[in-house]
C-alpha cells in the first residue's frame, strides 16, 4: 500500500512556537541563496506554507505535489495573502517533465523519506537534471540518526518509506554537486521521547527554540537534516 501524507486542513499554517520556528528553519537557512530573478521549483509543497515563505524573494515559484487536495488549499491561502507569483502543478515527483536546466533553485522539503528508495534515485536524477548548472538545492529530512534515535533506536514513522542520514545523502548528492553544507534543525538535548510535547509551554519555549538553533551546526545529532548544495 502507498504510503501516503494525507492532508485534511492545512496544518502546517496552524504551527505556532516552537513548532512554528523549527518547522520554517530550513527557510531562514536558505533565503541568502534566492536571488529576484529565480524560478523555483518546491517539489512536495503540501499546503504551500513554505512556498509562501519563498515566493516574495524570488520571480515565480513552482509548487508541485502529487496530491490535489494540498494544492487547492495552498492555492486559497496564498491568494488570501496576496501572493499571486506561485503557480501548483499536480505531479509525482519522480515523473517530473521539465525541461533541462529549467530552474534556479529548488527546494524540497520533507518529502524525500515520503517514497522509496529506488524512487528516491529517481527524483535526484530529475532534480539534476532540470536545475540549471550552478543552480542551489535546498533538501531538507528526517534524521535517521538524531540524539534521540542514537540512544533509543529509530522508530520509522509509519508513512515513511526510508530515513537518512548524513552519510547516505552524501552518497546521493555528492557525485553531482558542490559546497555540500549540512544543517540541522532541533538538537534534542533533552532526549526523551515526546518532551517536545511541552515545547510550547513557557518559559520552555525559550529552551526549546534555543535547541532548534543548536542544531545548526549539528546536523549529524539533530532532528531535521538540512541540505544545501550547488549543482556542478
Amino acid at each position: 500500500m502507498e504510503k501516503i501524507n494525507a492532508y485534511s486542513y492545512p496544518y502546517h499554517w496552524s504551527l505556532q512556537g516552537f513548532w512554528q520556528y523549527g518547522y520554517e528553519a530550513p527557510f531562514r537557512y536558505f533565503k541568502k541563496f534566492l536571488e529576484k530573478k529565480d524560478l523555483v521549483l518546491d517539489i512536495g509543497c503540501g499546503d504551500g506554507k513554505l512556498t509562501a515563505l519563498l515566493a516574495p524573494h524570488v520571480k515565480k515559484v513552482v509548487g508541485l505535489d502529487h496530491q490535489q487536495f494540498p494544492l487547492d488549499m495552498a492555492q486559497v491561502l496564498l491568494e488570501g495573502n496576496g501572493i499571486t507569483n506561485v503557480e501548483f502543478v499536480q505531479c509525482d515527483a519522480v515523473a517530473l517533465d521539465f525541461k533541462e536546466n529549467t530552474f534556479d533553485k529548488i527546494t524540497c522539503f520533507d518529502m524525500i523519506e515520503h517514497i522509496p528508495q529506488k524512487d528516491a534515485e529517481v527524483l535526484v536524477q530529475n532534480i539534476i537534471r532540470i536545475l540549471k548548472p550552478g543552480g542551489w538545492l535546498c533538501l531538507t529530512t528526517p534524521n535517521r540518526k538524531d540524539l534521540t534515535n542514537r540512544i533509543f533506536g529509530n522508530q520509522l514513522i509509519e508513512k515513511h518509506y526510508h530515513e537518512y542520514t548524513v552519510e547516505e545523502l552524501q552518497n546521493l548528492f555528492a557525485p553531482f554537486f558542490t559546497h555540500l553544507t549540512f544543517y540541522g534543525s532541533y538538537l534534542p538535548l533533552i532526549p526523551v521521547p515526546k518532551i517536545e510535547h511541552y515545547a510550547n509551554v513557557l518559559p520552555f519555549r525559550i529552551v526549546f527554540n534555543k535547541m532548534v538553533d543548536l542544531g545548526k551546526n549539528r546536523p549529524r545529532f539533530a532532528k531535521t537534516l538540512i541540505l544545501i548544495a550547488q549543482k556542478k
